[in-house]
């Protein structure tokens, strides 16, 4: 199922956190479950905008354990519907 996260460090948190290492550790090192499948992060430099991350997942198990693992980071996860599918659908252009 496809997801929606919306992020923001917790303030205080990740001054105290390896966070270039632990994302090592997440990405490259086989911390990420298998079954969380990344498929795009999103944010806007210079503003205090909330990071976007897109996904897919096979369970809320695996969604437990990325938001357990990234403590530093406030979590607001949504299921997402691919919108230019249903507009595709309803005949209209969208590219």
């Amino acid at each position: 199922m496809l997801y929606i996260a919306f992020i923001r460090n917790r303030p205080g948190f990740a001054t105290d956190t390896d966070i270039i290492a632990k994302s090592r550790k997440w990405w490259n090192e086989g911390a990420k479950p298998a079954g969380l499948k990344t498929i795009g992060f999103y944010g806007a430099l210079g503003s205090d905008t909330r990071d976007v991350i897109v996904f897919e997942s096979s369970n809320h198990d695996d969604i437990r354990t990325m938001i357990e693992y990234w403590r530093e980071v406030s979590f607001e996860v949504h299921p997402a519907v691919d919108m230019a599918k249903v507009f595709h659908a309803q005949g209209m252009d969208v590219s």
